[in-house]
């Protein structure tokens, strides 16, 4: 399990590592950190759902591809419950095209 730190430790560093402006994450075109609004639904899946597609449309404005929350680097999805029985959620994210994908 000692072996295993040093290994780690990189592997975090890396991952956690900040990327300025339009930077490549695994050789894809990635764009600036993009949020969606506050979105709200009667269940936390619904609100899920619904700040990811605000975070598509508002990613998407960056060009074909950038919308795929799938491809996007350094995800972050913040929930919390709003009164008795209602979700709210914000979706952020740093919109990438999907590896191989053709630049337009």
């Amino acid at each position: 399990m000692l072996n295993c730190i040093p290994v780690l430790s990189i592997a975090l560093a890396l991952a956690v590592a900040p990327c300025g402006g339009a930077a490549a994450h695994s050789g894809r075109a990635c764009g600036e950190l993009v949020e969606s609004g506050q979105s709200s639904g009667a269940t936390q899946e619904e609100a899920l759902k619904a700040a990811q597609v605000w975070w598509s449309s508002r990613a998407g404005a960056l060009g074909p591809g950038y919308e795929n929350w799938d491809s996007a680097g350094e995800r972050a999805m913040e929930c919390e419950m709003e009164g008795a029985a209602r979700f709210k959620c914000k979706a952020t994210g740093r919109p990438c095209r999907p590896a191989g994908a053709p630049q337009s």
